[in-house]
């Protein structure tokens, strides 16, 4: 398996929403492809009208009208898409920290990598609806206390498809290493605990130190240092939206060395102090779904 045409993608949300949503783009007349790549977070996407194609792990599959992709975290796809007059798709990526958040338990444990689906207009005329009206409560203010209810029958629904749906199995390259990269952070991702020695991870992967942080930082597009760094900044947010602990006390149970260093590292990533985060997470406009994807070239 080739490295090169590989990538992490950092997906972009703004304080207080924890997913990402976007609506209703359409394709540029020349076509658009993603390239292969995979990200922390769970993600849907619904086309009531496309032509295209998507692959998740070695497997491609065609998409037309009515099609329904789940794709698990940190499992490798691409998608390509022909420019249709009438093209209408939806996106939802979403993390586990949304899911401790509704309370909701995945129905389906067995699902490793996802699923894609072609739906009867009946189903997809539902799912249609639900997209619809979540797009419309998620562009509307104040929306929270309503939204999750709605998040959380949406995510019912989809997820209630994959035991009609195939499983697909990703076959891996144990010997890439991308591939190994990608099993550390996997592994890490099930912790709940950061501090990590260089060593330890290099060790993990079978690189010297020198190497996994050369490939950490070309897969991951940030340092080996910054990405345990942003995963206690991560942990810290739940602390900080769902419990009443001091500022101390938060920095202290992410395994910061102070409460200052935390401060300043929260600032530097987030744009706020904890404190107004804290304050304020509830209240922040949602974001921009108005990122285009790059086009074929």
């Amino acid at each position: 398996m080739q490295n090169f045409d590989h990538f992490f993608e950092k997906i972009e949300t703004t304080i207080g929403v924890d997913y990402m949503l976007r609506a209703r783009e359409g394709v540029p007349t020349k076509g658009v492809y993603i390239r292969p790549h995979v990200h922390l977070e769970h993600e849907i996407m619904w086309f009531r009208y496309a032509q295209g194609a998507y692959t998740i792990g070695n497997e491609k599959f065609k998409i037309k009208n009515n099609t329904l992709v789940l794709v698990c975290p940190m499992v490798l796809h691409d998608m390509t898409l022909i420019f249709t007059e009438d093209h209408e798709r939806f996106l939802l990526q979403f993390d586990n920290a949304v899911l401790n958040r509704l309370k909701y338990q995945l129905p389906h444990p067995y699902l490793h990598s996802g699923f894609i689906l072609q739906l009867n207009e009946q189903d997809a005329e539902r799912i249609q609806f639900l997209f619809d009206w979540f797009t419309e409560m998620h562009d509307s203010q104040d929306y929270e206390e309503d939204i999750n209810p709605l998040l959380t029958l949406l995510l019912s629904t989809v997820f209630n498809h994959a035991k009609n749906a195939e499983n697909i199995t990703v076959k891996q390259n144990q010997n890439s290493t991308f591939e190994n990269i990608i099993n550390f952070v996997i592994d890490v991702e099930k912790k709940s605990q950061f501090n990590i020695s260089l060593e330890e991870a290099s060790s993990y992967c079978g690189f010297s130190p020198s190497h996994f942080s050369r490939s950490f930082k070309k897969i991951m597009q940030i340092s080996f240092k910054e990405y345990l760094t942003r995963k206690k900044i991560a942990q810290s947010t739940e602390l900080l939206r769902n419990t009443d602990l001091s500022i101390t006390e938060i920095a202290y149970q992410c395994e910061f060395t102070d409460s200052a260093y935390y401060c300043f590292k929260f600032r530097s990533l987030m744009g706020v102090t904890p404190n107004k985060f804290r304050n304020h997470s509830r209240t922040t406009k949602q974001l921009s779904t108005k990122h285009d994807f790059p086009e074929i070239n």
